[in-house]
């Protein structure tokens, strides 16, 4: 059209095809670019998968063959997401707390150890671990017939669907079957739809774009089996005769009456007058809200990973991290029937992950934690019962290292697992003869991963789990190395990750950060082309997705956070100058460095971690700060200037008392806070604390590590009733609890 336009202005014909020449020659560039763009940042989908596709991504296609081979008419489709492993995990991880939950009624590896008991949404829920999203992300986990069905595409395909295939589906609902549809307009007389249901859901997948059968599987699971329909598909609730929604779309709130109120408000607004116009309407905003933007399976609509709208992460509709594999295990029952018919399933893949599925996380805490011998001997065991093998007779004054705390009984104990010196692993009776000691803090100094690498409770790559990767580029506290040598072939080191987790990595996949080799040419302290700059601003910096200040923000960098920069001057949009960094927590992303005016980042030489915070009646024990019981946030603040205290929701307090439990970040580190006989968290010595002791004791509570702390007040190393005296001997001023 261009072209056309511009000849009419130009009577001499060589000037008019050198223009259009031109014009085709900027076309054609621009759109190579924009095909080169969308290769790089699209998600690919390759159709019809055959074997030989997946040999890059191992453990894959020994599964989905044997799926083939039970049904022949069954097609896979590849979804190559182009993400890092690691990444993905991260993302739904520590960049945001609470994007994945686990029932409240897990513990152990399941959960989050940064959360730990942190209740979410309604207060049955907790935050899931790495571990836990793992194991529920990684489809070769899923990739069997109890739970496939979370990958079938929700998208229509021409000559897949059938109405018999539809009718099976809805074979236990009486009420969809026959020939017609007879239901109640607004003025409640009968009136009747010359179609079957079945009929009515096939035209409107087909009108919508969206599978029949999905349709048909959401409105049982929403209406439920048997005779009738819900109220919602009745037409006759209360004062919204002749309205009804299906799909129960916007049924929410407390108490069935107002569920099902939003749920026909929402009806009526739409003008769902009928069996047919809600069935209709519902597949539509099924398609506009779901499987249009890039989320046409059950797993996509938890785990956005499809980046073919444009945004990661953050169009997820449900919080509860098994929910898509929950729902294809329930879709299983109700596809019972039409097995054998043709379906397709969508396979995500990702860069770079495991070699072999991510293991079930189990009930036992994950920890790295010092220990020492109080009895006179104990016994360490090859297996969780007392006539297990021994491994070892330790001695009084010896000390440990402990990777779990056993929360379930085996052979009438709990049991704890434990690593020698020598690297070898077995068990001991749980919180019998040993008191835990303080984190090691001798000579810490500042490392960067050179390369990912799992971070494991232990050294170790057998007995050992894994509790996070680094992302190449990460800084960490380096606290330990060269005690744990040659185990499972490479040498370990110990370090901390600045939320306060610790754990073991191999030692190559580090380098140390000193000041006595910034100088060396040979070995500078840095990976080429990467530094390391601290936040300035004190109102913090926004990391997002991708350059831009419309971009998603991935999670927020505080005052005086350290960033690695692995990227400079990547772009200029928006006015600002933007770099790739990494976050302390491993988060990759982008950082408006400044414009013209003003600098919101610098370089700095000097990492090394400040380790000993304290003031009257406070002090560092390792990575946690013990206090006394009368100590305030502006006691800390009075004594160390830049400090952010957050209680353990993760709000930022400013004044009042510090709880156990509560963050204090340091130059770079966070450090939890452990106020001695305040148990339960509040901030306050009160007979509440000495309750929670008892329990702990009688083994009816459960107990975080910083709790545990908390309640050691006589510090012996045990918890007893004497731990409960004490606080109340506090609470009533006829004692002080001394740090």
């Amino acid at each position: 059209m261009f072209i056309n336009i511009l000849s009419s202005h130009f009577k001499d014909k060589v000037i008019t095809k050198l223009i259009s020449i031109f014009l085709i020659f900027v076309f054609l560039i621009s759109a190579f670019f924009m095909i080169f763009s969308t290769n790089v940042q699209a998600a690919q989908y390759t159709e019809k998968y055959k074997a030989g596709d997946l040999k890059n991504y191992p453990g894959y296609e020994t599964l989905i063959e044997d799926l083939k081979k039970a049904h022949p008419n069954w097609t896979f489709t590849i979804l190559y997401t182009g993400l890092n492993w690691n990444t993905v995990i991260k993302n739904e991880t520590v960049e945001s707390h609470g994007r994945n939950l686990v029932d409240g009624s897990m513990s152990g590896a399941w959960i989050c150890p940064t959360c730990s008991e942190t209740k979410y949404d309604n207060g049955s829920w907790k935050c899931a671990s790495e571990a836990t999203v793992a194991y529920y992300m990684d489809p070769r986990n899923s990739l069997f017939e109890d739970y496939i069905f979370q990958f079938e595409s929700l998208k229509w395909t021409d000559g897949l669907y059938t109405l018999d295939g539809i009718e099976e589906i809805l074979s236990d609902c009486e009420y969809l079957k026959g020939d017609s549809i007879t239901y109640l307009n607004t003025k409640g007389e009968k009136k009747t739809i010359k179609k079957s249901y079945a009929q009515v859901i096939f035209d409107a997948g087909k009108e919508a774009g969206v599978s029949p059968y999905h349709l048909a599987a959401r409105i049982r699971q929403e209406q439920g089996p048997g005779k009738n329909f819900s109220s919602t598909g009745l037409g006759n609730y209360k004062d919204y005769n002749g309205y009804y929604n299906i799909f129960n779309i916007n049924a929410s709130g407390r108490g069935s009456d107002t569920i099902i109120r939003n749920a026909l408000q929402y009806a009526k607004k739409e003008e769902w007058t009928d069996p047919e116009k809600s069935i209709i309407g519902g597949a539509k905003f099924i398609a506009e809200e779901y499987i249009n933007c890039g989320q046409n399976t059950l797993y996509l609509q938890k785990f956005d990973v499809d980046s073919s709208d444009g945004d990661l992460y953050w169009h997820q509709y449900m919080q509860n991290v098994s929910a898509s594999k929950i729902e294809g295990a329930e879709i299983l029952g109700t596809y019972k029937n039409i097995m054998d018919k043709p379906m397709n399933f969508i396979i995500p893949v990702f860069e770079n992950m495991p070699s072999t599925r991510c293991p079930q996380p189990g009930s036992d805490s994950i920890v790295t934690q010092n220990i020492e011998v109080t009895d006179n001997e104990i016994i360490v065991r090859k297996d969780k019962k007392t006539s297990a093998e021994e491994v070892a007779k330790i001695k009084k004054g010896t000390k440990l290292l402990r990777i779990e705390i056993g929360n379930t009984k085996s052979d009438g104990n709990y049991w704890d697992k434990v690593v020698l010196d020598n690297g070898k692993k077995g068990y001991i009776i749980s919180e019998k003869g040993f008191k835990v000691l303080p984190d090691i803090t001798d000579s810490p100094i500042r490392a960067i991963a050179v390369e990912e690498g799992n971070v494991r409770n232990g050294p170790g790559t057998s007995g050992t789990t894994v509790i996070t990767t680094l992302t190449e580029g990460q800084i960490v506290t380096l606290v330990e190395k060269g005690k744990y040598k040659n185990i499972d072939g490479y040498d370990w080191s110990r370090i901390y990750l600045s939320d306060g987790r610790q754990g073991y990595i191999v030692s190559d996949y580090l380098k140390e950060m000193t000041s006595e080799n910034k100088g060396e040419s040979e070995e500078p302290a840095l990976p080429t082309e990467k530094d390391i700059v601290r936040v300035l601003p004190s109102s913090g910096l926004s990391i997002r997705e991708k350059p831009g200040v419309d971009a998603n923000i991935l999670k927020y960098a505080e005052k005086g956070d350290y960033l690695t920069r692995v990227d400079k001057e990547v772009s200029t949009k928006d006015g600002y100058i933007w770099d790739q960094v990494v976050t302390d927590d491993g988060i990759e992303g982008y950082v408006a460095r400044g414009d013209k005016e003003e600098d919101y980042i610098e370089v700095v030489d000097d990492v090394t971690p400040s380790i000993d915070i304290k003031g009257s009646g406070f002090k560092t024990s390792g990575l946690n700060v013990v206090c006394e019981p009368n100590i305030t946030v502006q006691n800390i603040k009075d004594v160390v200037k830049d400090v952010i205290i957050k209680d353990t929701k993760g709000k930022e307090v400013t004044s009042g008392n510090v709880g156990t439990g509560y963050t204090l970040k340091y130059n770079g580190q966070t450090y939890t806070i452990v106020k001695m006989g305040d148990t339960n968290g509040d901030g306050r010595l009160t007979p509440a604390d000495a309750t929670v002791v008892l329990k702990k004791y009688v083994g009816t509570g459960k107990l975080t590590e910083s709790q545990i702390m908390a309640a050691d007040t006589n510090g012996d190393g045990r918890l007893t009733p004497g731990d409960s005296t004490v606080i109340l001997k506090a609470y009533v001023g006829l004692t002080n609890i001394k740090v």
